[in-house]
């Protein structure tokens, strides 16, 4: 038996630290190896973080909640299998990063982060699987994930299967109803990870900014030290959604549900073909723009943790049924905080497309070192004049914005007008080469 030291590792994504969620099993715990045994939160996605090898858990170094550097210590166990040979406890002081303790002379691999969503079952217990953002909103609610039925792959309970629990239409796994969820209270809202609040005047609560919050939290800091310039139009898409509806009916066919943001996101990539310098990142310490050739699209996708932008790689050269495929997957795995690094990181531009939750209009702020962004309202219907003559068409309200210190108005004038003449005439898109 020995003595092992587990650090939090570097796990692929190059970040400094990340926050406990979650302990998954408690001090004095047998583990078996390869068993989750805390999630984490970094900037990116939630991730379980397994057992190196066999052995009983003795200390866990921190709570749910805590910040931890890449390197500090994360729990201690008592390894029992039979490789596991006595080893000297690491010393206190600098950390050794994303090592993992020597076990008779001899490393023992670094645990491989396994994604949360993805997670195997432990052994000797019924491992539901689940999301951590799926498994937070249950905690949330009151809901049990083990008296759930999975309706995801392999039985995985996903977000659905927890709001019918709270909407009481669930059935558990031995055919009974689920039990309602208790009220949500102010004070049952709190993330029971969260330092408790000091209650102010019985009506107010304090918690600490964590996990994903803070990292739009610092990303909109970062945003709001761009001088932004933001274009504001209302478009006619009378004949864009006509081509929608025809597209859309195809793609049905093909077992494909198509929304209009694929052809939005191909309307952005043809005018960013024609003015390269939105397609662009701008580095202020070195004093470069950089111009880049490939359309890497970051589509911002609303979660329950918050904001996340997955990146369309090589927009321009998919077609609309390729894009909407792929906006599916990324959306699919924002919402479930399962994306690789790769999917989430190195867009050139940015697409809000913030109709797609009723609002008219926005403004959105430019994702840094990018140096525009757009954004797409509800469409409704408007009285606009046609040939001088009120006519009701259909509306696409749209705000570019574009950073000023690379961009003058007259370019993004510019920008604005070809994106609106491709929605407005949306056969021009046909004519685009990808």
């Amino acid at each position: 038996m020995s003595t092992i030291v587990f650090r939090l590792p570097d796990i692929g994504e190059g970040l400094a630290e990340a926050e406990i969620v979650e302990w998954l099993v408690a001090a004095g715990a047998e583990v078996r190896a390869d068993q989750p045994v805390v999630t984490v939160e970094t900037a990116k996605a939630q991730v379980e973080l397994p057992a190196p090898a066999d052995g009983v858990i003795t200390e866990l170094a921190h709570g749910p909640g805590d910040v931890v550097p890449v390197g500090s210590a994360l729990f201690t166990f008592e390894a029992t299998g039979s490789g596991a040979g006595a080893v000297e406890p690491e010393p206190a002081g600098e950390p050794a990063l994303a090592t993992a303790p020597a076990v008779d002379g001899r490393p023992v691999p670094v645990p491989v982060p396994v994604p949360a969503s993805a997670a195997p079952a432990g052994a000797g217990r019924r491992r539901v699987l689940a999301a951590p953002s799926t498994r937070r909103l249950a905690v949330e609610h009151g809901i049990e994930l083990a008296e759930l039925t999975g309706s995801g792959p392999n039985g995985r309970i996903v977000l659905d299967d927890v709001r019918a629990a709270m909407a009481g239409g669930a059935r558990s796994a031995d055919g009974a109803a689920a039990r309602s969820p208790e009220p949500v209270t102010a004070q049952a809202a709190v993330t029971p990870a969260a330092t408790p609040a000091e209650p102010v005047a019985g009506e107010t609560r304090v918690r600490p900014l964590r996990g994903l919050r803070r990292q739009v939290a610092r990303a909109m800091t970062a945003a709001w030290s761009v001088p932004h310039i933001t274009e504001f139009r209302e478009v006619d898409a009378t004949e864009l959604e006509r081509a929608h509806r025809t597209l859309r009916a195809d793609a049905e066919e093909q077992g494909l549900r198509l929304t209009l943001l694929p052809l939005l996101v191909r309307a952005v990539t043809t005018a960013l073909r024609r003015h390269p310098d939105f397609n662009a990142t701008l580095d202020m310490e070195r004093e470069e723009v950089t111009l880049h050739r490939r359309l890497d699209v970051g589509i911002a996708a609303a979660t329950p943790d918050g904001l996340i932008v997955p990146v369309l790689r090589d927009a321009g050269r998919r077609s609309v049924p390729g894009l909407a495929r792929e906006i599916a997957r990324l959306g699919a795995g924002a919402r479930e905080r399962s994306l690789p690094l790769q999917d989430t990181t190195g867009g050139t531009f940015t697409i809000s497309n913030f109709g797609s939750y009723g609002t008219w209009l926005g403004t959105p702020l430019i994702n840094a070192p990018q140096v525009a962004i757009a954004g797409f309202g509800r469409v409704r219907d408007a009285v606009v004049p046609v040939d001088g003559v009120p006519a009701v068409r259909r509306v696409l309200p749209l705000a570019v914005a574009a950073d000023h210190r690379l961009i003058d108005g007259e370019h993004l004038g510019a920008f604005v007008n070809t994106l609106e003449r491709l929605i407005r005439t949306p056969v021009l898109l046909l004519g685009e080469e990808d």
